[in-house]
């Protein structure tokens, strides 16, 4: 099973958002942490005992609606979709709403994306102008905690101001607006000595990539998603293709 638990963001930035709650997702052992442009979840997982599925979601929500002031009967397992939620607002912040889902579902705003392999590969949305050119930034920092991370993260907050973060143990992928080109943003974030790239997918867009030594990957995209007007184009249901023939 997969809990989703939405927490207030208020009018702070997502950097701020972050270094707010995450103690809080240590606190109540969370796999991970979202802040997108008007929500912060924090991700927690479970497994189903030799219960029924309404009794292991009702088991695993427990502490959690007694932690933020939820009653019991604010709980509610719906058979037809398999998936149970509050439907009340708790009485304590700074909970919103909890969501548990069976593992085969989508959670909240979970979902394949082009990132799959370099994780977080939960996708996050920005509202981008039309003449925008959206980055994604991929890095890894030495932590074994949601807190820990966000602390070594704080270099990268300072130089890419996020507009959306998407936190897993020691593994982050940054949202933000692009001012220049690839390799003067790689220059920009001080990322050293880069590989180049590109993806071109089966739909009119292009992903640039820069890869430093260390493994901290750059993204920038180009182009129309023919789904959705959000980057990185992670609700697409096509699968990615890269054409060999695709000149460097």
């Amino acid at each position: 099973m997969k809990a989703m638990l939405r927490l207030e963001r208020g009018t702070a930035n997502a950097a701020d958002t972050l270094r707010r709650h995450a103690p809080l997702a240590d606190e109540i052992g969370a796999d991970a942490m979202d802040v997108d442009v008007e929500r912060a979840d924090l991700l927690l997982s479970g497994a189903l005992v030799a219960v029924n599925e309404e009794r292991a979601m009702a088991g695993m929500a427990f502490r959690l609606l007694d932690r933020f002031g939820w009653r019991e009967q604010d709980f509610c397992y719906s058979p037809n979709v398999r998936y149970a939620e509050t439907l009340e607002p708790p009485s304590g912040p700074p909970a919103n709403r909890l969501v548990i889902q069976r593992a085969d579902q989508e959670l909240g705003w979970e979902g394949a994306t082009h990132g799959s392999g370099l994780t977080p590969d939960r996708h996050l949305e920005i509202e981008p102008a039309e003449g925008d050119v959206v980055a994604r930034l991929f890095v890894t920092v030495p932590a074994a905690t949601i807190a820990g991370t966000v602390e070594a993260l704080e270099p990268w907050l300072a130089r890419v101001e996020p507009a959306a973060v998407g936190v897993d143990r020691g593994r982050v992928a940054l949202l933000f607006l692009a001012c220049a080109d690839l390799r003067t943003e790689a220059e920009r974030l001080g990322l050293g000595p880069v590989e180049t790239d590109r993806i071109e997918a089966d739909a009119d867009h292009v992903i640039e990539t820069a890869t430093a030594a260390d493994g901290t990957t750059l993204w920038l995209r180009r182009g129309a998603d023919p789904v959705s007007r959000y980057w990185p184009g992670i609700i697409e249901i096509r699968e990615l293709v890269i054409d060999p023939s695709y000149p460097d």
